[in-house]
């Protein structure tokens, strides 16, 4: 501890000596020389403190304005970037914003179809369940057909079994009229000789017994050829065809007019006539009678003919 330190703090009282003053004054001057002593040591550590800081500092700033000048070229690089990532945005936006409308007018479009397609296909559905409906009865009208097509194949073979059977009977028939064409024939060719005969007889002169025998049989035969002359039966007139037929096969023809004498008296005699004519469609026979008779010669009427057709039973079904 220096004296300085011992020395009191107070002023020097009044009324000390000079050595007193001395004393206090030195020791005054002492205690400032060592504080001046420790404020200059201290303020040169200070000092060195301070360079070294501001050394610090200036250093930092150095760095600091290097890495301000970086940042302020990374911030221009960075302006530079922001202005054409912009301008690229403008122009992607501006694109997008095209593609969007085009997709709304595309959409709204497709919606539109889509609403057709729709309606469309109900118009489509409904017209399949017609078709499928048609269908169904077209289904069952030709199963329906089918049914009526094997019914009328096995009508038409029965029909043709029952026409191949008409068509035998037919045949036989056509047999039996030829047969009896034949037959009528032969029998005009009787009734022609017979004829010639009656008129060969007319032409000789008669006997007076014999003239009044022929009188007597003639006025008979008038008589009973009148009673007769009326049809036994009324039945309805035949068929053209069948009337025709019989009239042809029965008519004898007349005789010629260079045969019978124009001084000789002839004696009337009952022509050939269709005595009965019956067709039963039942039974489908046919009865025809030919009867001739003479006054003059009764023995002429045994000879007559006699033609009786009856075709056997066909059956009469007809097709169902």
């Amino acid at each position: 501890m220096t004296p300085a330190d011992n020395l009191p703090s107070s002023p020097l009282p009044r009324g000390s000596t000079l050595q007193e003053e001395l004393a206090y004054y030195k020791a005054q001057y002492e205690q400032l020389e060592a504080e001046l002593q420790d404020f200059q040591a201290s303020s040169r550590e200070l000092e060195a403190e301070l360079e070294k800081d501001v050394e610090a500092s200036e250093k930092r700033e150095r760095q600091l304005k290097e890495k301000v000048e970086g940042l302020g070229f990374e911030v221009d690089e960075w302006k530079t970037k922001y202005k054409q990532a912009k301008s690229e945005a403008n122009a992607a936006q501006n694109t997008l914003q095209k593609e969007i409308t085009t997709l709304r007018d595309t959409n709204r479009t497709f919606q539109l179809r889509l609403r057709d397609i729709e309606v469309a296909n109900d118009d489509f559905e409904r017209q399949a369940r017609n078709t499928t409906s048609s269908l169904e009865d077209l289904e069952s009208k030709y199963n329906v057909s089918i049914e009526r097509g094997v019914m009328l194949e096995e009508e038409i073979k029965v029909g043709e079994q029952e026409r191949e059977a008409l068509r035998i009977e037919t045949q036989r028939l056509r047999d039996e009229l030829s047969d009896l064409k034949i037959e009528a024939e032969i029998t005009q060719g009787k009734l022609r000789l017979a004829e010639a005969t009656i008129g060969r007889h007319h032409d000789r002169k008669p006997q007076p017994l014999a003239t009044q025998h022929l009188r007597n049989r003639s006025q008979a035969s008038e008589a009973s050829g009148t009673t007769t002359s009326s049809p036994a039966i009324a039945t309805p007139p035949p068929s053209k065809s069948a009337s025709s037929t019989v009239s042809d096969m029965t008519t004898p023809p007349s005789p010629p007019s260079s045969e019978a004498s124009a001084g000789v008296k002839v004696v009337p005699s009952t022509p050939l006539r269709l005595k009965r004519l019956s067709i039963a469609p039942d039974s489908k026979t046919i009865d025809v009678n030919l009867s001739q008779q003479s006054s003059a010669y009764p023995g002429w009427a045994a000879e007559s003919p006699t033609i009786s057709i009856t075709p056997k039973p066909t059956s009469t079904r007809g097709p169902s």
